[in-house]
Parts: C-alpha cells; sequence; structure tokens
C-alpha cells in the first residue's frame, strides 16, 4: 500500500500480516500530542554488531483529545540500515488502541528511498480517550560497518510532512500541532579482541609401547575473541622433535574445535616424554600465554614389563621408589601417578609395591 495516497485509503485497508507484539522500554515523550521514538539513542560498536546484525525501536503516540486513527512514517538511512518488518506493539492493534475495535493495515517498508510507514483506525463510533501509549515496533539491520577510527551516524526520525503522519481526532480531522521525535544512530569502529587458546590435550593411551601402540593425539581449541580465527596448532616434544601441525579453518566466535592425530611411537624414546601443542598466536593475541597445553606420557619399552614404570626397559629403584611416593593415593589425588597403579584397580597399595618388587631387576 502507498502511504504516501490519501488519508482515507491509508485506515481502510486490512492489515494482512500479524508477527505478534514486542516489548519496548518507554522514555519520557514530547508534549503531547506528538510522535515519538524508543530508545532515543542508538549507539553500537563493531565489537558487538556489526552488518547483519539487528535492533528494534518502537514508535509511541500521546494526544489530548480523543483520537479515532493514526499515520505514522519513520525515516532512515538506507545507506546504514535497512528495515526487516515491523508490526503493532499490541495482538494485531497498537497497545494505544488497546480495548477497541480496529482496521488495521500492513506497514509499508521501502530501503529504497528510506522509510517505514504504518497506520490504524477505529471503527463506527468508537474513540479513545486521550492520553499515550505505543503503536508499532521496527526491526533494522545494519548494513555498513565503520572503518577504523570512523562512526557512522545518521537519524531514524517520524517524518514530519503531515500526508505520512498525522493524527485524526473523533470528527476525523487532523489534530494540529503535532510533535515529532527522532532518535540517534551510531555504529562507532572498536578494534576485535582476538585470543585464541588450547584448553585441553589428552592421549587414548598414556603409557603405549614404543613402536607396538599408536596414540591418538586430541587437542581442543577456542576462539576467545569477537572475530573468527583461523591459524595453526603445532604438536611437539618437549626435545623440539615435531609430531604434527593442524590446521583450524574460521573458528566461529566463542566456540571450541577438537582435533585429533594418530601418533606412530617408534620413533619415541622411551621413559616420560613431555608433549606440547601451540596454537599459533595470532596478531593482538591479548593473552598468549593460554596458546599453549603440555601433558606427559609414558613410552614403554615394547618388551618392558608392566611393572616399569617409568618405561625405560627394566625395572629397578627408580620404578620402586615411583610407586612408593604414590602409595596410599587414589585417583585423581595429587600424588597419584597412573603407571603405578599396576593392579588397576584406582587404588596405589602394598599390592602394586609387591608386583614392582617381584619384578625388581628384570
Amino acid at each position: 500500500m502507498d502511504f504516501k495516497a490519501s488519508r482515507t485509503a491509508a485506515i481502510v485497508v486490512v492489515a494482512v500480516m500479524i508477527l505478534g507484539a514486542m516489548p519496548a522500554a518507554r522514555a519520557a515523550p514530547p508534549p503531547a500530542p506528538a510522535f515519538w521514538i524508543t530508545p532515543e539513542t542508538l549507539s553500537f560498536d563493531t565489537g558487538h554488531y556489526n552488518v547483519g546484525s539487528r535492533f528494534n525501536v518502537t514508535v509511541w503516540m500521546s494526544t489530548l483529545v480523543p483520537s479515532y486513527a493514526w499515520q505514522v512514517q519513520v525515516d532512515f538511512n538506507v545507506s546504514q540500515i535497512n528495515v526487516v518488518r515491523a508490526d503493532y506493539t499490541g495482538s494485531g492493534k497498537s497497545m494505544f488502541f488497546t480495548g477497541h475495535g480496529t482496521i488495521g493495515v500492513s506497514p509499508a517498508i521501502d530501503n529504497v528511498t528510506g522509510f517505514v510507514a504504518h497506520g490504524e483506525s477505529l471503527v463506527g463510533l468508537d474513540q479513545a480517550a486521550a492520553g499515550s501509549g505505543s503503536l508499532f515496533w521496527v526491526e533494522f539491520v545494519i548494513m555498513a560497518a565503520p572503518v577504523a577510527d570512523e562512526t557512522l551516524t545518521s537519524l531514524v526520525l517520524v517524518d514530519s510532512n503531515p500526508d505520512n503522519t498525522f493524527i485524526l481526532d473523533s470528527n476525523s480531522s487532523s489534530v494540529p500541532g503535532v510533535g515529532m521525535g527522532f532518535a540517534t544512530y551510531s555504529l562507532s569502529y572498536q578494534p576485535p579482541i582476538r585470543d585464541v587458546a588450547v584448553v585441553d590435550l589428552s592421549f587414548s593411551n598414556y603409557r603405549p609401547k614404543q613402536g607396538v601402540d599408536n596414540v591418538t593425539i586430541t587437542v581442543v581449541v577456542l576462539n576467545n575473541g569477537t572475530i573468527p580465527e583461523t591459524f595453526d596448532v603445532t604438536i611437539a616434544l618437549a626435545t623440539g622433535s615435531p609430531i604434527a601441525m593442524l590446521n583450524v579453518f574460521d573458528l566461529v566466535v566463542g566456540s571450541n574445535a577438537t582435533l585429533t592425530y594418530e601418533w606412530n611411537t617408534s620413533e619415541v624414546p622411551t621413559g616420560v616424554n613431555t608433549v606440547t601443542a601451540t596454537a599459533t598466536v595470532v596478531p593482538s593475541d591479548i593473552n598468549p600465554t593460554n596458546n599453549e597445553k603440555s601433558r606427559p606420557l609414558t613410552v614403554m619399552s615394547p618388551t618392558g614389563p608392566n611393572t616399569d614404570l617409568n618405561g625405560d626397559g627394566r625395572v629397578n629403584m627408580v620404578d620402586i621408589a615411583m610407586v612408593a611416593h604414590a602409595f596410599g593415593t587414589h585417583q585423581g589425588e595429587p600424588r597419584w601417578i597412573p603407571a603405578a597403579d599396576v593392579l588397576p584397580d584406582g587404588i596405589i597399595n602394598m599390592i602394586d609395591i609387591a608386583m614392582v618388587a617381584r619384578d625388581f631387576g628384570k
């Protein structure tokens, strides 16, 4: 429907789009009679909003005399924002006309010229008492983002042309002296926050036999920043020997990625090895200390017994000392050593010590 046409046409077309009510906060209104917009200040930054982000405004009306119909056109800058949709603030009608029978219209949305228009009329000899209330909400989408140190600013304002915006009293005459409000829209540039982190490193087998058991290495990374990130994760031994380099592409803000690598242990020295997963430090990373995670992994001799706790191929006083140090502990306690639980029952006791002692010298 063309809201630039006659007022009569504007108030008789029955609405065909009812999207439901949306709440809005009300600011102090200008002197009645008036139309105004809330919120009056629409300040956003690129740290939280960008092209494609959406926000809402609500249009309000106040009167000093009984009213019968209204029509409002809201103008905006199409280079910065567009209208997605609009609807009455009540269920199929405005909150202003709550309790009355109404004839509604579908909102007219023009993202070329830059306006959204809406209207509503009572029926028959009805009239609404003087007062104030909300009329309709408008959902906008951001169409442009500022570059560094720039702020995009424009107005979202009630059109003052009396052919586009008016209140009709109970005699269907235009109410004179209607004030027109506006809101100020701004989108300012905020440098992105960049922070990638390695949050977990684990192995499918913490005591593999050299060259016999493969180990699945699992690395979990997190994007703590405000933009998607692409980076590499390097897995290596503490000696500097590389194991693998894994790639992460466009990791979404606030999300995790789980990376796995199947590791052949044939070239890994026996004993305790420290494996480290390191994420590439992205430019301006605010916390590079969380880009790395290390875990010990004991590579066992392919022929050694399970009582060879440090995996050097022989059972000696080192192994005895390890099980003695962990004596009396349960899984998860500070002195717990998984390898020392030779009889895997979740507790390190004299049975485990006896089993290591029995193999002493092997």
